[in-house]
């Protein structure tokens, strides 16, 4: 803009100006105000525009599965809602108009303003990205992930992610900079002629003729909809856009995490018999690790250590993400529970009572117990030499593969072991073990498996969602999966035979699980976080020791039920469960049984009926029930009815150990 000279924006003298028209205000130096205001809007406008096809982007793999009312409703959707969020950039233009104004720094507005539509574009492309992989929009996950300490090691973008993301907001930074300033010059010489600007890049006509009559079609059809019962339009609206109002009059309303009330867990604390067995507690999990990975050819050590094991075959996490799974397997509670835990700093009774009991307790992670916030909350009680999560070559350079890291997790674990024997030290001890290789981006050192992918390209995984080129991605990212699998197993397998030499095994209760498990496209999806299907939630368990029976448990269990059985094999009143987990006992578990996990904003309840998922807040969406493959039930409003004492249920116990005013 400081390239155009100041007779550009004068009017030519040839051309007399009409009797009413006055020349509006000028910036000291600069162009009229008005050219400034009106270059700004349709900045605004291009910004609208260009991110209506990027917010098509969210539908394109599940567009033609709607029926036509759904299409349309969704097609006016994009318009509202790309319109609504855009408000966000556009305050931020008009207070970035008011700033520039002041002195002579008006130059700067056309920058600022081009800034905030390039971060638009990108943030609204990005959310398009995470939901094609992961099934829901940034959330509040998102903004953890960002601001939470050692979260790195659960997400690993690479450099090309990078890259990329830079280049594309620079460039279009760029681009709307040029557009700005060819506005500018536009809106002068039709001012120098005394002409006024089209009427559809007028504000009022542009928000009357446009916005407004798109946000009432989508109304109408939605009511209609509402009143027909169509539950599909209604739930497709809440998955795509849940910044909408799209609840519905709810059969049954649920309030699985009040606003108000205070942790009130356990109401009593487990009373160990004094007399009661002290063996060993080896807990070791293997992130992401799904229950059809658990198998003589991908994991030959564990499945081979498993002899003489009771197995459990209908195994659920307590959650569909790390937190939440080891939230359930600690602390024995739902997820919803997380949050006050949390804020609370509370540690698991489990931990607690291991420590009065006299237990040498010790986690050795590959991954960062601060992210999920483990050191707040499940080791909370721990000194810090007592959590070992970051490890470091002998150059001293941090490690970040996983795959290294799991190696020094076992060294750390020889280690530690050296140092008991060393010492002399007899106690009893408890070590939780988390193996992080086959987690996102499933780092390897190579293996049988092929074809694989060097690093997971995120962008193309959230592209790609048809035909043969999906069909080679998931098989390439599967591969690599298995990979890592295999490599968790082999370093998993020399932990197990250094418990062994050292004569531990006869006196340790070792229990082999995953957190969660994984999915690879198998329903839309990439990973885990997303959704409550047996490729997400249900993993591998399995219980090898003093007390525990060998065989083949085939009753349904849960995570929730871990915490709860090692207190009860070391002698807690079985009576008095109820008062600290809301798990059952392992060794005697329910022949039937509705089982419930944990994610960021549901819970999710296996049930005879299918897969309720469940807000987490009452007013922010609506029920669903799907089946197995993710695929919504039209009649949900009926099944949600006749499992309306079970989901009560389970609204119960989300406020059990709460005291509510």
């Amino acid at each position: 803009m400081s390239s155009v000279q100041e007779s550009q924006f004068s009017p030519p003298s040839s051309e007399p100006l009409p009797e009413a028209y006055a020349p509006p205000e000028r910036v000291p130096g600069g162009p009229r105000l008005i050219s400034l205001r009106h270059a700004g809007f349709q900045l605004w406008l291009v910004n609208v525009a260009l991110g209506i096809p990027v917010a098509f982007l969210v539908i394109k793999r599940t567009y033609g599965d709607h029926p036509v009312g759904t299409r349309l409703f969704l097609a006016l959707a994009i318009l509202a809602w790309v319109a609504a969020l855009a408000i966000i950039p556009g305050l931020g233009m008009l207070i970035v108009h008011k700033i520039g104004l002041r002195g002579d720094r008006w130059r700067w507005i056309g920058f600022g303003q081009a800034s905030l539509g390039a971060w638009f574009l990108a943030l609204l492309y990005t959310d398009t990205i995470v939901y094609r992989l992961l099934g829901y929009h940034l959330n509040g996950s998102f903004l953890n992930v960002i601001f939470t300490k050692g979260s790195g090691d659960a997400i690993v973008l690479g450099p090309y992610v990078y890259l990329t993301a830079a280049t594309v907001i620079l460039g279009l930074t760029f681009l709307q900079v040029m557009f700005w300033r060819w506005r500018v010059q536009r809106v002068e010489l039709r001012e120098d002629a005394g002409r006024r600007q089209a009427l559809a890049l007028r504000p009022r006509f542009m928000t009357c003729a446009l916005l407004l009559p798109v946000i009432f079609a989508r109304e109408v059809i939605y009511t209609v909809a509402h009143f027909n019962g169509d539950q599909i339009l209604v739930h497709a609206a809440s998955d795509h856009y849940p910044g909408l109002d799209v609840r519905v009059a709810r059969p049954i309303e649920l309030d699985l995490r009040p606003e108000e009330g205070t942790l009130a867990w356990p109401k009593s604390r487990p009373v160990l018999d004094p007399d009661g067995p002290r063996p060993n507690l080896f807990l070791c999990v293997l992130d992401s690790w799904r229950a059809d990975s658990f198998t003589p050819e991908l994991t030959p050590n564990l499945f081979e250590f498993s002899a003489g094991a009771r197995t459990f075959q209908d195994h659920l996490s307590s959650g569909n993400a790390t937190r939440f799974g080891l939230f359930g397997m600690l602390y024995g509670l739902h997820g919803s529970y997380w949050t006050r835990a949390l804020e609370t700093r509370t540690p698991p009774t489990l931990v607690e009572t291991l420590q009065d009991a006299g237990y040498d307790i010790r986690v050795i992670s590959a991954a960062s117990m601060n992210f999920p916030e483990m050191r707040l909350t499940a080791w909370a009680s721990l000194d810090a030499d007592q959590v070992v999560d970051s490890f470091r070559d002998d150059s001293g350079r941090m490690l970040s593969r996983a795959d290294v890291k799991d190696m020094y997790v076992a060294a750390e674990i020889e280690r530690w072991m050296d140092e008991r024997e060393a010492t002399g030290d007899s106690r009893p001890f408890f070590a939780f073990v988390l193996l992080d290789s086959p987690h996102q981006p499933y780092f390897n050192p190579g293996g049988p498996y092929q074809p694989t992918v060097d690093a997971l390209n995120y962008i193309q995984m959230g592209r790609v969602q048809e035909g043969p080129e999906v069909k080679d991605l998931q098989l390439r990212i599967h591969n690599t999966y298995r990979n890592s699998v295999m490599h968790a197993d082999r370093v998993a397998g020399g932990i197990m035979d250094s418990l062994g030499e050292r004569d531990l095994l006869d006196d340790t209760v070792v229990m082999i699980t995953g957190d969660h498990g994984e999915e690879f496209f198998e329903h839309g999806v990439w990973g885990h976080t997303s959704n409550f299907t047996p490729e997400q939630v249900h993993v591998p368990f399995y219980m090898k020791g003093p007390g525990v029976k060998p065989g083949v448990e085939s009753r349904p269990t849960s995570h929730l039920d871990i915490s709860g059985t090692l207190l009860e094999m070391l002698g807690a009143d079985p009576d008095l469960r109820g008062d600290y987990t809301l798990g059952e006992n392992l060794f005697e578990p329910l022949v039937d049984r509705d089982r419930v996990m944990g994610a960021w904003a549901h819970l999710g309840v296996w049930t005879k009926e299918g897969i309720f998922r469940l807000p987490l807040e009452p007013e922010s969406d609506v029920l669903g029930v799907y089946d197995q493959d993710w695929q919504l039930h039209p009649d949900g409003v009926e099944r949600i009815d006749r499992m309306r004492a079970t989901l009560e249920s389970v609204g119960e116990e989300c406020q059990r150990f709460l005291d509510l005013p």
